[in-house]
This record gives structure tokens, sequence and C-alpha cells, in this order.
């Protein structure tokens, strides 16, 4: 705790530092005391919590579509032999496409839209659940596969929900986990690009020279992306409190 403080003075002053002597060029590096007014311009002027609200739609159902896809995909492709012979090929033709590359489409498909940007975020969580899950069930000992059929469970599903699941739960969750930090570098990215919300409002504000309101969006998806991390770390510890 006191090491962390420490670290954030250090940072602070260091900050401090650079915009006093002019360690960046003059204009493009906000005095750190200045943010918590310029907080105040943004909520005054309502710029901040429409913005903050549309973000939150988008990422939500783009972490959810992405995060539900992403999963399922993986958990068949890695059980089922002859599906992922299938889509092996595929996989190794879409994955290398970033999903900003997608944006043209997304525009095309659903114009500047909640939609258009959950399209795009989802795309990039899609890929982190789907190899997490993939790999997670492919270092499944086989054995546990024969306890289960020992006990009766020979179907596919029965075998799915008593065995897999529970033995892929750590890796699934970390990529889940990892999905969540994703989803907001992909939406702040999408919405540079015209999408409502708070990427807008920073490429805006960067556009008049306000880096101070910049820093401030900065700062807030640092926050919201620090509490939904919290959360999510409560729920993993309580689904997997069966671990030493």
């Amino acid at each position: 705790m006191v090491y962390g403080v420490a670290g954030l003075v250090l940072f602070i002053g260091v900050w401090r530092l650079a915009y006093v002597y002019g360690w960046a060029p003059r204009g493009t590096l906000p005095d750190p005391f200045s943010l918590p007014s310029a907080l105040f311009q943004e909520i005054e002027a309502g710029r901040l919590w429409p913005a903050a609200q549309s973000s939150l739609v988008h990422y939500f159902w783009g972490l959810g579509i992405g995060t539900i896809l992403g999963i399922g995909f993986g958990l068949a492709a890695a059980t089922i032999h002859r599906f992922d012979l299938l889509q092996a090929y595929l996989v190794r033709l879409l994955r290398p496409i970033p999903p900003l590359a997608w944006v043209v489409f997304a525009i095309a498909w659903f114009k500047v839209s909640h939609a258009g940007a959950a399209f795009v975020i989802a795309i990039g969580v899609f890929w982190l659940n789907y190899f997490a899950t993939y790999s997670a069930v492919r270092s499944v000992d086989p054995r546990y596969y024969e306890l289960a059929a020992a006990f009766g469970h020979h179907s596919y599903f029965s075998r799915a929900w008593t065995v897999v699941l529970p033995a892929i739960s750590p890796g699934l969750l970390s990529g889940v986990r990892a999905g969540i930090g994703q989803a907001w570098m992909t939406l702040i990215a999408a919405e540079l690009l015209g999408v409502p919300g708070m990427g807008q409002e920073m490429n805006a504000a960067a556009g008049v020279g306000a880096y101070d309101a910049v820093v401030v969006y900065m700062l807030i998806i640092s926050v919201v992306y620090t509490l939904c991390d919290m959360l999510f770390l409560t729920f993993n510890k309580w689904v997997l409190q069966w671990q030493p």
C-alpha cells in the first residue's frame, strides 16, 4: 500500500517536472494539477456522462457477444474433432486480421452506431476467449474422461458438464478477464473513428488542443476498467473457491 502510493506520488512529481521544464512539446502535456478543473468542465458542459453511457452500451454488448461466441467456438473446436478440422484453416486466415481492420465493414453494415462498435469489440474479445478455451480444453488430462466414463458419463454434453467445464474454468476465466481489458482498448480505437463515446470526445478535445480533457477521459477509462476488473476478480474467486 505504502509503496503503491509512493509510486503514484513519484509519477505525478515526474509529470509535473516534465510540464514545468517543457520536456514534451509545449501545449501537448497538461499540468497534472489542472485535471480536477478539466473534469468539472467536462461535467458542466454535459459531455462526460453521455459519452460514458454511450461507451458502456457498446462495450458490454461487444464484450458479452465476443465472450459467449469465443468460449462456444473454442469449446466446440477442442472437443469435436471434425469441427476442429473444418475450421482450422479458417482460423489461420482470420486470426491475424486486427479488429480495427473491420471498422470499415462495421460502418458499411451498421452505420455509425452502437451495433457497429459492438461488432468490432466482439471480434477482438472473441479471439482471446476462443484460444483461451481451446488451450484449456486441450490441456485436460485424458484420465479425467476415463474417470467420467467409469461413472456413466458417456455422452458429449455429460462429459462437457462434469469434466471439461470444471477442469478448464481457471484458463477459461483468464481469457474472459483478458477480454475485459481488450474490449476497452478496441472500443476507444473504434470510437476515434466517429462512434459516439469517450473515444470520440478524446478525439474532439485533442483537435482543439484540450489535452487536459484528453487525460481526464483516459483516467475515467482506467477507473471504469479497474472497477470491472475488481468485480470480475470477486466473481472469479467465488467460482474457483474450490481451488486450494
